[in-house]
């Protein structure tokens, strides 16, 4: 089974272990920002239901959409709007709010 780092290795097209950490840090502070914007984070993020189909992949891509973002955009400050939480993660954000992780259904 693959971990999210190898996930979002493949994501960004990285090769080998060297940026590990900073990818591991990116991942992080998107699941940071996630739970501060008031969404529940799942334990597995591979869990399955009991049709064999993923629960959490809109989990996954969140993290690893706003990761990818805080990856492409390493400058220190600007102000651009290439900084801004992309509109597709607030999408995803305003979706999974609604989602009770325990139930894995919509509130």
């Amino acid at each position: 089974m693959p971990t999210l780092l190898d996930e979002f290795k493949e994501y960004l097209r990285v090769d080998g272990t060297y940026e590990d950490t900073t990818l591991n840090t990116f991942l992080e502070s998107a699941k940071t920002t996630l739970v501060g914007s008031g969404v529940q984070l799942p334990k597995d993020y591979y869990a399955v239901d009991e049709n064999g189909e993923e629960k959490y992949s809109s989990h996954r891509l969140a993290v690893m959409t706003l990761a990818a973002h805080y990856y492409e955009n390493r400058q220190i400050s600007s102000q651009n709007a290439q900084n801004l939480v992309p509109f597709s993660v607030q999408t995803m954000i305003l979706q999974l709010k609604w989602v009770d992780i325990d139930e894995s259904s919509p509130v």
